[in-house]
């Protein structure tokens, strides 16, 4: 071997040896970074474990939040409307079709329909004839005519107040050994207001629902009677007391009644949450205001062996009464389609809805049929069945959960009405005779004192009460007030 070539080998060897080195080197940084790949694996490994823990965790924590919601929505659509409502209107009733697409009725009368118009008057108290002297455009005088037409107009006189002085004899009765004196008609003992003004301040304060101010003013400016609100109200105290028979008898009328109605409302006395009772026959209406919506309150005012049927809501302070109940179709079909309209419902609760429609459908006209005993019997054991099979139903969904739960906690309070001539499916009476406090509470916001409270109840069971049957206010109330017929006799001086 050349010298040369020995310097070409040792060139070579040389090159080899860093070729070699840097494959070392190579290889030593590939296996670094194989090494810090495979911990920042773990460590990714590690995070997506905690994020996934995370993950889990917030689900868990969104589903309770949601159920939450859920739970809140349906509690403040429960209370919409105790204090006040909105004044605006949805936007499906905006629509011109409803949901199953057909076209809505249109506000007020439908084609077709009876005119409820001003008819003429029945009698005539006087005539008059009209006539002009001179043209009311030029001016110019005209002559008269027998050309003419008829005109009926039904006005008021103008309101005067009548001041009556009365002489009241005082007589010695030998019997029972005291004075005694007559009452004069038309006039409440110890007040210097007669039943005429009585009944009307009593229907303008809770017929028609005015406020003490309008009423002051209204009799200082059109009947010439000067009042305080502070008068007024004392007047109201004085009759509560008046009326405590009328409101009994009313109270024994629903404790006797075959079939009553119940319905609360919350109500403000001093500031403070109340409660609204009403009690109702188709003839009569009792009212209560009381500090609790404990089941206390209906157990007192139906008495202690109460007999009849009950229809009222599913509020669970009536389930315990010992008596018939019959719980209320329209809650329930209420509460589905509320469940069932809103975005996040199942498919379960959509379907439930259809079914206790068409179970209310079919059980509205079976009860709309005549009353045959032993058919209403078949009838009453087919659709407890198919109220069983909902109760006894597998619902995954939590929606369909709760409508569940209502119809199992009334179950046979459903169908009372089926095997009971004359027994609603709803407590749709209830809840017409309550709506009156409802508009005083919007008005007035409540009451100012426990006593102003029962002197409302009382007063309105009245005259609520006379609207039921259909009577005269202004001679009923009349006849209310006017003291008991007495053996004497009244005279007129000039």
């Amino acid at each position: 071997m050349t010298q040369e070539e020995a310097v070409k080998l040792r060139q070579e060897m040389r090159e080899l040896r860093q070729r070699i080195a840097q494959a070392q080197r190579g290889v030593e940084i590939r296996d670094r970074r194989l090494e810090s790949s495979e911990e920042e694996k773990l460590k990714l490994k590690e995070r997506c474990t905690a994020v996934e823990q995370e993950n889990e965790s917030l689900k868990d924590e969104i589903k309770k939040l949601s159920e939450q919601l859920s739970a809140m929505q349906e509690h403040k659509d429960k209370l919409a409307g105790f204090l006040f409502k909105t004044n605006q209107r949805k936007q499906k009733e905006l629509s011109s079709t409803d949901t199953q697409g057909n076209p809505r009725k249109k506000r007020g009368g439908q084609s077709g329909h009876t005119g409820h118009g001003k008819s003429l008057a029945a009698r005539i108290d006087q005539e008059c004839s009209v006539f002009l002297t001179h043209c009311p455009e030029c001016k110019n005088a005209v002559s008269r005519t027998s050309s003419t037409y008829t005109r009926i107009v039904e006005d008021l006189p103008q309101i005067k107040s009548v001041v009556t002085k009365y002489t009241v004899e005082r007589h010695w009765c030998q019997t029972c050994q005291k004075e005694v004196c007559a009452s004069p008609p038309g006039t409440i003992p110890r007040y210097r207001l007669g039943v005429g003004v009585m009944a009307l301040i009593l229907t303008l304060k809770y017929r028609l629902r005015t406020p003490l101010k309008q009423i002051v003013e209204f009799l200082k400016n059109v009947c010439g009677i000067k009042l305080s609100e502070g008068g007024i109200q004392r007047i109201f105290h004085y009759l509560q007391k008046h009326f405590k028979t009328p409101y009994n008898n009313i109270l024994s009328k629903i404790r006797a009644s075959s079939v009553k109605h119940a319905d609360e409302t919350s109500w403000r006395v001093e500031g403070q949450n109340a409660w609204a009772w009403a009690f109702a026959t188709q003839e009569a209406v009792l009212y209560t205001i009381e500090e609790t919506r404990g089941k206390g309150i209906p157990n007192r005012v139906l008495g202690d062996n109460p007999i009849g049927i009950l229809v009222h809501d599913d509020y669970g302070g009536y389930q315990k009464i010992p008596m018939l109940h019959q719980s209320c179709w329209a809650h329930l079909i209420r509460v589905c389609r509320e469940a069932a309209s809103r975005p996040a419902a199942s498919q379960e609760i959509l379907t439930l809805n259809e079914e206790v429609k068409a179970l209310y459908r079919e059980l509205a006209c079976a009860v709309s049929e005549p009353f045959e005993q032993r058919l209403r019997e078949k009838q009453h054991a087919s659709f407890r069945a198919r109220i069983v099979s909902i109760v006894h139903c597998v619902y995954s969904s939590r929606d369909a959960q709760k409508i569940q739960t209502r119809i199992r906690h009334q179950k046979d309070n459903l169908l009372t009405a089926l095997l009971h001539p004359n027994v609603p499916l709803t407590n749709n009476h209830a809840e017409r005779q309550i709506r009156p406090l409802v508009v005083t509470r919007k008005i007035s916001g409540g009451s100012q004192s426990l006593r102003g409270a029962r002197t409302h109840a009382v007063l309105m069971s009245l005259i609520q009460t006379i609207s039921l049957k259909g009577q005269n206010f202004s001679t009923e109330l009349k006849q209310l007030l006017t003291a008991p017929e007495q053996w004497g006799e009244t005279q007129k001086t000039v």
